[in-house]
């Protein structure tokens, strides 16, 4: 008898876009685990419905992204620690009969900027993040765990950035007017993209990063396109940078564990893989 394929998938409205089912399709092949990976299409107004009638079937876990991660962390029976952090959810998965909301955002957010930035020169950072939804509340939560001393939020809507700072409720966190932002990043040691902004179909970023400290590093969340408009910045000055696909990839591997049992490969890259199909289009 041929062993059950385990069956997890990523959840979104609209989802085409995701790099997910091939990442972790790449992960299966590269374990050898008898499982499948695949997109879900579902419509907000159908969300709740589904995410709690998951119990009822095979699949072990879903991600979840945009619009989805508020109804995910709703429709769930538990939430761990790191999602009630956020109010949102980007995994779900089932453990003794209960449906469990996760939020793996912010160890994804994290890996990449320690493997670039040691712990010491984190310690003394001042960020400025730019954006206020979901992947900006997952950066703040991931800072204050590292203990970064200083951090500035600045939204092209201010008072969203402004609510954002009130939740928050601590000295070393405030908001920035827009207006003030390019100001505003010329003492920042970080500065991280987590707007939807320079996405592929949206406009680009509106950073000027001439004035940036010749020290600072960039960071945009976003990897379609691979060579944002903020990265291009960030290179023809020379600056420290990372973008988006090493926090797709960081944030994955914990749901990978959840859904199929196993680590992911740590002596696999599957950044090449990643790449032809944002070169091609081919997922």
């Amino acid at each position: 008898m041929s062993q059950i394929s385990k069956l997890a998938g990523v959840c979104g409205w609209p989802i085409h876009h995701s790099l997910s089912p091939l990442l972790h399709n790449y992960w299966l092949r590269e374990t050898g685990i008898k499982g499948v990976y695949i997109p879900f299409a579902l419509r907000p107004d159908e969300a709740l419905r589904a995410f709690r009638s998951l119990k009822q079937t095979s699949i072990s876990g879903v991600n979840v992204t945009l619009p989805l991660k508020e109804i995910a962390y709703e429709a769930a029976d538990e939430v761990t620690d790191d999602a009630e952090k956020l109010g949102v959810a980007n995994c779900l998965y089932k453990r003794g009969g209960k449906l469990v909301a996760h939020n793996t955002d912010l160890e994804g957010f994290a890996a990449p900027l320690l493997s670039q930035m040691g712990a010491n020169e984190l310690s003394g950072a001042t960020v400025l993040i730019i954006g206020a939804g979901g992947a900006a509340k997952a950066v703040i939560g991931a800072l204050l765990s590292l203990a970064v001393p200083e951090i500035r939020i600045t939204n092209r809507t201010d008072d969203k950035a402004a609510a954002l700072a009130d939740i928050v409720n601590l000295p070393s966190f405030y908001a920035v007017p827009w207006a003030e932002r390019n100001q505003s990043l010329r003492s920042a040691d970080i500065i991280v993209n987590a707007s939807a902004a320079g996405m592929k179909g949206m406009p680009e970023l509106d950073i000027d990063l001439d004035g940036a400290l010749d020290s600072a590093f960039i960071y945009d969340l976003i990897y379609t396109p691979r060579n944002t408009g903020l990265l291009k910045q960030a290179k023809a000055r020379k600056l420290r940078h990372l973008g988006g696909l090493e926090m797709l990839i960081a944030q994955a591997r914990p749901s990978f564990k959840l859904f199929y049992g196993r680590p992911a490969p740590r002596d696999s890259d599957p950044t090449e893989a990643l790449l032809h199909a944002l070169k091609t289009g081919v997922r």
